[in-house]
């Protein structure tokens, strides 16, 4: 039987893609229907798509900033089947949503402070 506490470089390897292909899998789902609802919009003049794809850009980078300014460095806590309560986006997002209507300057200042470096690496325990 195989010991599960050390994994060779390839198997190593082949997790780390994985993780990687799994956080663009998760960015393009905050673009879609879990957040700005992209789709919706059915734009097919090339200008006005690459124009709302700059503003879909800096409207993540700003909810991830407000999320940044909401939980800190701490992980998102899971709920009793593991999965988390919510994404990092979604936390961000609605933090971002409730700071314009009722805080500017708290959405502006997730926007305009230093956020921390978050590591990468993804830790089952994170």
């Amino acid at each position: 039987m195989a010991d599960r506490g050390h994994q060779s470089p390839r198997s190593e390897a082949g997790l780390n893609d994985y993780r990687k292909r799994w956080g663009i899998a998760c960015l393009f789902g905050d673009t879609k229907t879990r957040g700005l609802n992209l789709e919706g919009t059915h734009i097919t003049n090339l200008e006005k798509l690459e124009s709302l794809m700059l503003v879909v850009v800096l409207a993540i980078t700003w909810a991830y900033r407000c999320a940044t300014q909401t939980m800190g460095m701490k992980a998102i806590p899971r709920k009793s089947h593991g999965r988390r309560e919510k994404s990092w986006f979604r936390i961000g997002l609605d933090a971002l949503r409730d700071w314009i209507l009722n805080c500017p300057k708290a959405a502006t200042h997730a926007w305009l402070e230093k956020a921390p470096r978050r590591s990468m690496a993804i830790s089952k325990y994170a």
